[in-house]
């Protein structure tokens, strides 16, 4: 945690602006703020807010955002906390209402969340700074910034990680934290009207949260009064919020962790977890995760074998599937958000280690094989049926299968004019379309594309000695025609207003 600013001793409430860590359990910063304000004696304002001056505002974002907005009201509808959900209106609507409850807040706490949007809100509340602001990070396992560095590889961060476990058991947030809110003093509905009118900023009313949550026509309806792109719809069952994320997650544990070693990169299994949308948007916390697998299994820190040696299992002490699993929810998720956290220019070419930049410069004049434009590429439109089929599943569902996002990006790398422009088309269509992208891993899985998190392979055409994949390749290894069959365009529509160079220029 991160304090700014001095407490505003006229200030008659304490604010959480919640931003990334969308639940109320498991929560670090939830749990801070009702501390905060049983010591200072004052009402307890939890404000969640969906907000539309960023560049990938869309249908598909707002409604599972709404779905949360939804689920949260319940839960904290019998606690003794102000729960406020609000959608902006107009652009820059938020940044006003954020400035005008600074006024009104003793102290202020923030989610630490080191990419996108919430960066931006936090950025923005460290400028005005009208009352003390608590940066509170509800992240991943590992506290992102805590760690004092950054992590070059994997192996170098379960060697940090096996070494300081135990001090990161201790660090687990309450799983109830609003039971501890009941005797918080009330804040005055009308108080809170006020705030609202003296900034200008209308309150959102529970039908259309409801609305949108529904989905369909009425969903549609609903968010066509809001200035987002449109074409970028919903996903059909997926529904966001806590209690979904809740359920697929208990469906996971149940009936196919004990497989995930096996079936996690076969693209017609089940194999994944399929949890990055719900993970992504704060509706879960890892710790649940975590508390879950280790009280089925009797785990404590005493059970995890030596030596230190960086491997990916071996060392928990527990079943295979379940440590392949803990790799990717822990250091593969953990050091998306340390990079992100320790470096700023994560989306940036730039941000490349310099052996990659060297090599990828050397083959920069390679002749391509196949070259294709943005809009080609968007529109799933390549001479690669695979290829098309894990585009064709971003636009639809909001998610690639796990094992062909790293083929779809390395083809992206392959078929474009230049490396820089393939990691910046990467990130635009990811952004654009994934449920979970504008997120740490994201950047970082992109980014490991490039070279980050990776080491020099046998050196080859367009891709110098940054490690090659193939659809062909792929296809040996892994069943993909059902995959392919079920990905296509026949099963989207086609209409994909403002795709292509026109739209990815207008968003620059």
């Amino acid at each position: 945690m991160n304090i700014h600013g001095v407490p505003n001793q006229h200030g008659e409430v304490v604010v959480y602006w919640m931003t990334s860590a969308r639940r109320s359990q498991w929560n670090h910063a939830l749990e801070h703020a009702i501390d905060l304000a049983k010591q200072h004696a004052v009402p307890l304002v939890v404000i969640e807010c969906l907000a539309l001056q960023h560049r990938w505002a869309n249908d598909r974002i707002s409604t599972f955002v709404l779905q949360g907005m939804v689920d949260n009201r319940s839960a904290f509808s019998q606690s003794g906390v102000t729960y406020i959900p609000y959608v902006e209106t107009k652009r820059k609507e938020a940044s006003g209402l954020l400035k005008g409850w600074l006024e009104h807040a003793r102290v202020c706490v923030i989610d630490d969340y080191p990419t996108y949007y919430p960066k931006h809100v936090l950025d923005t509340a460290l400028t005005v700074i009208p009352c003390e602001i608590h940066v509170v990070d509800s992240n991943g396992f590992m506290a992102m910034r805590a760690q004092g560095r950054d992590f070059s590889t994997a192996y170098s961060l379960r060697r940090h990680l096996h070494k300081t476990i135990r001090e990161h058991m201790h660090e687990f947030p309450k799983q109830r934290p609003l039971e501890s809110a009941h005797d918080l003093p009330q804040m005055d509905p009308a108080a809170v009207k006020a705030i609202f009118a003296q900034t200008d900023t209308p309150m959102t009313p529970y039908e259309f949260l409801w609305r949108v949550s529904e989905g369909g026509d009425i969903g549609r309806e609903a968010l066509s009064t809001l200035r987002i792109d449109h074409e970028v719809r919903p996903v059909i069952g997926k529904k966001g919020g806590y209690v979904e994320g809740r359920r697929r997650w208990k469906e996971f544990f149940a009936e196919r962790l004990q497989a995930y070693h096996e079936k996690r990169n076969e693209p017609q299994e089940r194999g994944a977890s399929g949890l990055s949308p719900w993970l992504h948007y704060g509706h879960i916390s890892v710790h649940s995760i975590l508390h879950d697998i280790f009280t089925h299994h009797r785990w404590d820190v005493s059970m995890v074998n030596p030596p230190n040696d960086g491997r990916r299992q071996g060392w928990w002490g527990l079943p295979e599937p379940v440590e392949a699993f803990l790799d990717q929810i822990i250091t593969w998720r953990d050091i998306g958000f340390i990079h992100c956290a320790m470096i700023e220019n994560h989306t940036d070419y730039d941000s490349l280690p310099e052996w990659a930049k060297t090599t990828l410069a050397e083959h920069e004049k390679d002749e391509r094989p196949y070259l294709y434009t943005f809009e080609e590429l968007e529109s799933a439109s390549t001479h690669d049926p695979l290829w098309n089929a894990a585009q064709n599943q971003l636009r639809q569902e909001g998610i690639i299968h796990n094992y062909l996002r790293m083929l779809w990006g390395k083809k992206i790398l392959e078929w474009s004019p230049n490396p820089q422009t393939a990691m910046d088309w990467m990130i635009a269509l990811n952004d654009r379309w994934a449920l979970d992208g504008r997120d740490p891993n994201s950047y970082t899985g992109i980014g490991w594309v490039m070279g980050k998190f990776d080491r020099g392979w046998t050196e080859r055409a367009v891709y110098g000695k940054v490690r090659c994949m193939t659809s062909a390749s792929t296809a040996r290894k892994f069943k993909t025609k059902g995959y392919v069959e079920k990905y296509t365009k026949s099963s989207e529509p086609t209409n994909v207003l403002g795709s292509g160079p026109s739209f990815y220029s207008a968003h620059q």
